[in-house]
């Protein structure tokens, strides 16, 4: 339980776009980013919730997702930029730290990389790297380790979401198990809404555009650590490849026994490495 349990929700709008917010506790804030692309900031709750003791928590959806809504179906990983320095500036701090968790870790360091003297510091979890190639890794992986059988279910269930015959939830099911170590730690995963649309926006628009080669210099400045799950599907030793030779002032520390889900997998290890980081 956190020793102050103040929260508050509310809407921030920008044009016609209404984005949904949370904030929990008081102190300096650090600013949740959801993965996906497609996924909302209930990933992280209730998992992070002792960090209230000490910090201001920050949550929102992005564009379109969970409570968050959006009137395009035109944007992009800048927008997403945009949107996280609105908050900033709502929030009134001159600097904030992110937590950014797989997609969010790639939001999180093209946040940094174009404001830099916003950043206080950046904790990185499930992380992807500093180009496409990360992310299409990912995707490789997964593939990977998918046994044939759930291959065949999964084309099946692809088939069937286009005629409206079967739901994103039946390819969760085949999935999930694959994002964490030991199943049994997916009953402490809540259940959160999926925007398949945002997902293949930014997923293009990654494939297409993300490539931070040429600014990560002007992290230099900004402690970073990232916190590998041992059993993710980018491991350690792919993110000293995809991340850390990048970034090599980064600090690497490995979650055994751990997927891709820390947050929901490893709780305690997650927020014993959030506390000692953010508190400097």
């Amino acid at each position: 339980m956190t020793k102050n349990k103040i929260r508050t929700e509310k809407y921030i709008k920008i044009n016609e776009d209404k984005f949904y917010t949370v904030s929990i506790g008081e102190g300096e804030p650090i600013v949740f980013l959801h993965g996906g692309p497609g996924s909302e900031h209930r990933f992280f709750l209730p998992h992070v919730l002792p960090l209230a003791n000490e910090f201001k928590l920050v949550f929102y959806d992005q564009r379109g997702c969970g409570k968050s809504h959006s009137f395009s179906d035109n944007y992009s990983m800048e927008d997403e930029v945009n949107m996280l320095e609105s908050i900033h500036k709502r929030l009134g701090y001159e600097k904030i730290s992110l937590f950014g968790e797989s997609w969010g870790s790639m939001l999180a360091l093209l946040y940094a990389t174009t404001y830099p003297n916003r950043v206080n510091r950046i904790l990185l979890t499930a992380a992807i790297g500093v180009t496409k190639e990360g992310f299409e890794t990912f995707g490789v992986e997964l593939e990977k380790k998918l046994s044939l059988d759930d291959k065949r279910k999964l084309l099946e269930f692809e088939e069937k979401l286009k005629v409206n015959e079967a739901s994103l939830d039946d390819i969760f099911t085949i999935l999930d198990p694959y994002y964490v170590f030991s199943s049994e730690t997916l009953s402490r995963k809540d259940k959160t809404t999926f925007n398949q649309q945002s997902n293949e926006i930014i997923g293009k628009d990654i494939t297409n555009n993300y490539d931070l080669t040429k600014k990560v210099d002007r992290l230099s400045q900004i402690p970073i650590q990232v916190a590998q799950g041992s059993h993710d599907m980018i491991t350690p030793a792919l993110v000293k490849e995809l991340l850390i030779k990048k970034i090599p002032h980064a600090r690497l520390v490995e979650i055994d026994q751990c997927g891709h889900w820390t947050v929901v997998e490893c709780p305690e290890k997650m927020n014993e490495i959030a506390y000692n980081f953010f508190m400097g």
